[in-house]
């Protein structure tokens, strides 16, 4: 596959891959933008992806100014992937900006990660209301195709959710007053000692060792048989220890100590200073034999929400095998989203993914969040 970049799409510097020297200028971009920026040991733990000694693909794509200024970035994360005993690569696309003096750079952005070589799959499982129509451009499909345009949420502190949305809507188009606004809707109740009443058979989990208990619950996941992202023990230790959060992660089984049929992860994500807590569910997984994790699992996130302050417990993403799992938590949920968030590009030759039952872990969502800032309280 090879793709033609236009130099009039872009400065003349053009476009090449991110490296070290780029973090300062990726960081001021993202700050245009309110998002989350990276400490150097953030970027240092993003490099330490293990994905990495396999494949070459680049931390992302920057296009810089005449000054060096970066005016464009498109990050990229890699993973591993597993149907029977067969690995593959895909990578995902995350933290696309384009500066306003840049526009028409996200093609060759997105022309650049389309072109890495070896991948059986380029996709998102996270773009905005503004950026997925970008997608159908370049040959991505909605997928999955029942659920690419679905996020669930349930409301678990109701006045704050309707102050947030009073206060989004005063400084809607007045960008200068949200930033005077300051950090908003940020609950001591946070950082509380982690005491929880859980529904029967939910643990906390938090050995992801080797030879653990969570080691044999992959080990029975992956032979299955579909096509699905690698969650091994290794690669979770990885994704679990970001420097940047400020919070810890959420992460419970459920069943037997020893031998569970069920796991869930979730992390408290601020989208940004006026807006509301949340505890977005990163994964959620049970075994075929013990779909009845999935609803105990979603009780206990629900009930650890609500202790710690989070307006709401949010599903950012849903496949169907999720949506029959969590069965009456449906009729309950708000839809939030609508658009089609969860766009795939799947390379010539690869397998068919139709088994892929993706959840926001297959993306960039925990890489993405906007950790909490943490903030010193009066006892």
């Amino acid at each position: 596959m090879t793709f033609h970049h236009s130099p009039a799409l872009f400065p003349k510097h053009g476009l090449r891959p991110f490296n070290g020297a780029d973090r300062a200028g990726v960081n001021r971009l993202w700050e245009q933008v309110w998002w989350p920026q990276r400490s150097e040991a953030g970027w240092d733990w993003i490099a330490a992806n293990p994905v990495l000694t396999e494949v070459a693909v680049p931390q992302g794509w920057v296009i810089k100014g005449s000054d060096g200024e970066v005016l464009a970035f498109l990050g990229a994360f890699a993973q591993r992937f597993w149907q029977g005993g067969r690995a593959y690569h895909a990578v995902t696309g995350h933290s696309l900006v384009v500066s306003p003096t840049a526009r028409g750079a996200s093609r060759a952005l997105i022309h650049a990660i389309l072109a890495v070589p070896d991948m059986l799959a380029c996709y998102t499982l996270n773009a905005n209301v503004i950026s997925h129509k970008l997608y159908g451009h370049y040959g991505f499909k909605a997928f999955p195709a029942e659920t690419h345009n679905v996020k669930l949420s349930w409301v678990t502190g109701p006045i704050t959710c309707l102050a947030g949305r009073g206060l989004r809507r005063l400084v809607r188009g007045h960008d200068d007053w949200a930033r005077k606004v300051g950090e908003r809707f940020l609950p001591r109740s946070l950082w509380r000692p982690f005491d929880l009443n859980l529904p029967e058979n939910v643990r906390i989990l938090s050995d992801f060792e080797d030879y653990s208990a969570y080691s044999r619950f992959w080990e029975a996941l992956r032979s299955e048989g579909r096509l699905i992202a690698d969650r091994s023990p290794a690669i979770q230790r990885w994704r679990l220890s970001d420097p940047d959060a400020t919070t810890l992660p959420v992460a419970l089984s459920f069943g037997r100590e020893d031998a569970f049929g069920g796991y869930a992860v979730a992390m408290f994500n601020k989208p940004s200073p006026i807006e509301p807590v949340a505890l977005e569910i990163i994964d959620i997984m049970a075994l075929d034999h013990a779909p009845e994790a999935v609803p105990a699992l979603m009780t206990a996130l629900k009930r650890i929400a609500a202790k710690f302050g989070a307006a709401k417990l949010r599903l950012p993403v849903v496949n169907d095998r999720l949506m029959r799992q969590i069965g009456p938590w449906v009729r309950t949920a708000r839809r939030e989203g609508g658009w089609s968030h969860a766009q795939v590009y799947v390379h010539d030759g690869a397998p068919d993914i139709s088994s892929w039952q993706p959840t926001a872990y297959d993306g960039d969502h925990g890489l993405c969040l906007r950790p909490p800032p943490r903030r010193v309280f009066e006892v």
